[in-house]
């Protein structure tokens, strides 16, 4: 039997819905970050809930090795922001122990730093404004032709997020 070249195939509850790509997150990078050594995506995901906000801030998890010899437990490679190796350096024991605690078996023995610019984290978007009724009213004459219920509300609300993010960011 020949094999199917499809790489994705929707699940039967989502085949005409879009779904948000965080859903499948772990399932669209778990090859990619396989690639990088790490065996559980979770590492790079949930950093910042494993090593702590302000420490995520500055660090930033690149590669998990193993290590020579070693059956249990590798290095991790993290990339710092200039001057804070020192106090990663310092802080290296409480970073493993972490990091084993969160994998639940002794992924890390120990850590390799390395310099390099960390991004900073994305700002949390505000909350959109609420529209005035006359707004609203005018979005709901202009999809009110569109004969499928849920495309009509899906581009009411597309319309209703355009304008509100539109009246948020100052433009008429």
């Amino acid at each position: 039997m020949a094999r199917s070249t499809k790489t994705f195939e929707p699940s039967p509850e989502r085949r005409y819905r879009t779904e948000p790509a965080a859903a499948r997150l772990a399932v669209l990078l778990k090859a990619a970050i396989g690639k990088r050594g790490f065996a559980a995506a979770e590492i790079v995901t949930h950093w910042p809930l494993i090593v702590g906000e302000r420490l995520a801030g500055f660090t930033l998890p690149e590669r998990l090795k193993a290590d020579r010899g070693g059956m249990l437990g590798g290095i991790l490679e993290v990339r710092v922001d200039g001057p804070l190796a020192l106090e990663v350096q310092h802080l290296e024991p409480q970073i493993i122990d972490k990091v084993n605690a969160y994998c639940g078996f002794r992924a890390v023995n120990r850590l390799k730093l390395l310099r390099g610019h960390v991004p900073a984290p994305k700002a949390p978007r505000r909350p959109l404004p609420d529209l005035p009724a006359a707004e609203k009213a005018v979005i709901d004459r202009e999809v009110a032709t569109i004969e499928d219920q849920d495309l009509r509300r899906a581009l009411a609300d597309l319309a209703r997020a355009m304008r509100a993010r539109a009246a948020a960011d100052g433009e008429p």
